[in-house]
């Protein structure tokens, strides 16, 4: 009997092979791979065959290509589960990762958003703003919404020191987060998101919104987190009932 993958598109037979090189280590995060002439030799098939295969990668976020520049092996996504109340801080950790942040604003927010006013008590709403990174990385730019009781005792030296909001909001204030409601939405970057995540303006993202109550049902935080579509990634695990 003849071998299965021989029955293969081309285009198939050869994107699952990069696939195994990319995740096997042979390439790395960041290196380039060949150009579609060399993959051409090397696989013997036709540019159309390599130029589909790479289309194929890059759906599945395993590289980017970039115009005149080649197509290069992306970065990691970072995932979040679905149903899963920790910090960001604590994911990327939790990942083996080294998170960061960098230069956490905490401040009065005089327009605050219609989501704050509407969620959190009172019409003096603080306004902590982070960019988080991961290895180095830019990840993502989070902005949390806060009650004046709660942001005016927020200390901002100690956020930079500890990176997690909730670890300060637990440690610091003896608030317990206890339940949010997230909306995930696909949006495009506004101009000054773009300048702060250094991404070109219009770039998809991932906007996390979050409602998040303490253990007494009191309301807390609402809180935006933008991330470019490339670099997070979130997972629903499914059971039939």
């Amino acid at each position: 009997m003849g071998d299965g993958r021989s029955r293969e598109p081309a285009h198939v037979r050869v994107s699952s092979r990069l696939r195994a090189e990319i995740r096997d280590g042979s390439w790395k995060p960041g290196q380039a791979l060949p150009s579609e002439h060399e993959l051409c030799e090397r696989y013997s098939v036709s540019r159309t065959t390599i130029r589909r295969a790479l289309q194929s990668l890059e759906s599945s976020n395993l590289v980017h290509r970039r115009q005149g520049a080649g197509t290069f092996v992306a970065e990691p996504q970072l995932s979040h589960g679905l149903g899963d109340l920790r910090s960001f801080t604590q994911v990327i950790t939790d990942l083996g990762r080294e998170a960061g942040t960098l230069s956490p604003e905490v401040s009065l927010d005089p327009v605050p958003p219609v989501e704050a006013l509407d969620f959190l008590p009172g019409s003096v709403i603080w306004r902590v703003r982070r960019r988080r990174t991961a290895d180095g990385r830019l990840f993502s730019l989070a902005d949390s919404w806060l009650p004046d009781e709660v942001g005016r005792r927020i200390d901002q030296e100690r956020l930079s020191q500890h990176l997690s909001l909730y670890r300060v909001l637990e440690e610091d204030l003896g608030l317990r987060m206890h339940h949010a409601v997230e909306s995930i939405r696909a949006e495009a970057a506004r101009q000054e998101e773009a300048d702060l995540l250094e991404i070109p303006h219009g770039s998809p993202l991932i906007v996390i919104y979050r409602w998040t109550r303490d253990a007494r049902g009191a309301p807390v935080e609402f809180a935006r987190s933008a991330s470019p579509g490339d670099r997070h990634e979130y997972v629903v695990t499914l059971t039939k009932g």
